[in-house]
């Protein structure tokens, strides 16, 4: 018999027998219902071969359940089940979509439990599909790192997120969800005063060089007028939405052959301009919290509003714009793209 096959015959008999331990109840079953849920932190995305560490809780009655770790596409023990309330091991070296679930068990309750599903993917940007490349490349002097560029307008443009990390004295931005690697492929998340070091720009090109390479700037409101007209055609006050150009701006992504943006007929991703705008979700709370990956795509400007806040341009995968919102400098963090006038 197939190895594979037998595998995945004992592991949906190891999945049945534990559902029936979770749900079975007769006349004699004097088991009570557990209190809380369970919960445990695992990648959205992550690199193929990264290893992983997850811890379970969330159950507040009892106080000591068992935790049970079960997936059968992942390589977690010989019997595809790992009986402790934390688990470290690495992820497949195959791109693809894994599962991975996670029960609390107690001979004096019914059980609880929770699934999530990880995407791997390649750390190589040209296995990003939809994606398109640039005119020419930049290499990062500071780190080796190598971007797409495209001249638009009177900018040159990165066609790639930043993904400067900074000094090892002064780290700068941070990757979704703290997940090694994905930065190849969405670059990094950076509060606004990362992003700029804290310095509002104004006028044409008059962007500061902030997270960016020497010779390019963080992109002002003009800047953003700039590429909105290359790309359209016509003038863009930058407080627009900008209807349409979240079409022809966001790229219709694959990762491991799944589609990254949701389905929806209000924006199909076509990436006419080659810019190549990617859901890469953001930050909150100083770089503690992560959202939005898969649907949402955010830049900074570097004009601030006032003291407090400055602005940024999202794509949502339910909308043909390319919107205009605003946010906390310092604990909010979105993606970067870098700007260089043309001589």
């Amino acid at each position: 018999m197939n190895s594979k096959y037998l595998k995945t015959v004992l592991w949906s008999v190891l999945v049945s027998v534990l559902m029936l331990a979770s749900c079975k109840k007769d006349e004699d079953d004097t088991r009570e219902y557990m209190s809380g849920a369970v919960n445990f932190d695992f990648p959205v995305y992550a690199i193929a071969g990264q290893y992983v560490e997850s811890y379970a809780s969330g159950v507040t009655t009892p106080a000591n359940p068992e935790y049970v770790w079960v997936s059968h596409d992942l390589n977690i023990s010989e019997t595809d089940t790992v009986r402790s309330q934390s688990i470290a091991f690495y992820l497949p070296e195959e791109p693809g979509e894994y599962t991975m679930t996670v029960y609390a068990m107690h001979p004096e309750y019914y059980s609880l439990t929770n699934s999530t599903t990880v995407t791997v993917i390649s750390s190589d940007i040209k296995d990003v599909g939809g994606m398109y490349p640039g005119e020419e490349e930049f290499t990062d002097p500071r780190d080796g790192e190598t971007y797409y560029v495209r001249s638009y307008g009177d900018l040159k443009w990165f066609t790639q997120n930043l993904r400067y990390a900074g000094t090892e004295d002064m780290e700068l931005g941070c990757l979704y969800e703290n997940s090694d690697g994905i930065d190849m492929v969405f670059g990094r998340l950076y509060s606004w005063n990362d992003a700029t070091g804290g310095e509002s720009g104004s006028g044409f090109g008059g962007g500061p060089q902030g997270a960016c390479p020497e010779g390019w700037s963080v992109p002002t409101n003009e800047d953003w007028e700039n590429l909105a007209a290359a790309v359209g055609g016509q003038k863009y006050d930058f407080m627009d939405r900008w209807s349409g150009l979240g079409v022809e701006m966001s790229a219709a992504i694959t990762l491991a052959g799944i589609p990254m943006w949701p389905y929806s007929p209000d924006n199909r991703h076509s990436n006419s301009s080659r810019w190549n705008g990617f859901p890469s979700g953001n930050s909150r709370d100083s770089y503690g919290d992560f959202e939005n990956i898969s649907t949402y795509g955010m830049w900074w400007s570097s004009s601030e509003l006032d003291k407090e806040t400055a602005p940024y341009r999202y794509i949502y995968y339910d909308s043909d714009t390319f919107d205009v919102y605003y946010t906390d400098k310092d604990t909010y963090g979105v993606s970067v793209r870098c700007v260089q006038v043309i001589e």
